[in-house]
């Protein structure tokens, strides 16, 4: 994943078939321009690639550049073809196949504020589980890693692979879980972890897109080293409250990129 290539700041243009790359599988994305409000990306997905459902806080543009495929919007399919337009409304879930190597145009509109905090039974559910997350932490996380490797094998290249061989990566995130089930109700005590993990996404260049897929192999995670003590009360708790951190990140990763592009 390269930074935008061009500045808001200039007018420009260019034909987007020069951009079109297809991984062997997988997605291969390339941020074409961003600025305060609205960001262009270029999506680009090898034959029989699947984006699982998820939904985005921002309302979002697919325009469709070349090959063919299906959106399911609100359980809704919609055949993708070249010039096919789509709006998807924030927070509709969707999700996407690509039956041959598939290109589309992906535009976010400024992010949204949060709707709502999560209720008092969350925090309480959330923090409640905190002691296994100091137990079996670092089981979860390396579970983690284990299935969106394997799902999604293009998000690789934002990894550092030794920091997973020796398991450093893993307990990083271990810890940082943890901290946020114990503070979830004082989420300004996790304000310099924020930063420093919101510096380092930036640097490898996470995308908004890119978090449903890290929430819903989390969650997994926790189901399969819980086991039985992952409720479907608490993976309900964990599913609110992930969505609230994935948009704290967001919102905070979207102000570096703001000050570094101006």
């Amino acid at each position: 994943m390269k930074t935008a290539i061009a500045s808001s700041n200039n007018s420009f243009n260019s034909t987007l078939q020069d951009f079109i790359e297809y991984p062997k599988s997988g997605i291969f994305s390339k941020v074409l321009l961003k600025d305060n409000n609205i960001q262009y990306t270029l999506f680009c997905l090898a034959a029989g690639t699947e984006i699982d459902e998820h939904t985005s806080t921002r309302n979002a543009v697919i325009t469709v550049v070349e090959g063919t495929g299906n959106l399911n919007l609100e359980g809704k399919d919609i055949a993708l073809a070249p010039g096919v337009f789509i709006f998807m409304a924030a927070n509709a879930p969707h999700a996407l196949q690509a039956k041959e190597n598939l290109a589309f145009v992906f535009t976010l509109s400024e992010h949204l504020p949060a709707k709502k905090q999560i209720n008092q039974q969350t925090i309480d559910i959330v923090k409640s589980t905190a002691p296994l997350l100091k137990k079996h932490g670092q089981k979860i996380t390396t579970r983690m890693y284990e299935i969106m490797f394997q799902k999604h094998p293009e998000v690789k290249a934002q990894f550092d692979m030794s920091a997973q061989a020796n398991g450093t990566q893993p307990a990083k995130l271990a810890t940082a879980v943890y901290s946020y089930a114990t503070h979830i109700d004082d989420l300004e005590a996790l304000k310099t972890m924020v930063d420093k993990i919101a510096h380092r996404h930036v640097q490898t260049h996470v995308l908004p897109e890119q978090y449903p897929i890290v929430g819903e192999c989390l969650l997994q995670a926790i189901k399969d080293v819980l086991g039985d003590a992952a409720t479907e009360e608490v993976m309900t708790a964990w599913t609110e409250a992930y969505q609230l951190l994935a948009e704290i990140f967001i919102n905070q990763e979207q102000q570096i990129y703001q000050s570094v592009s101006n």
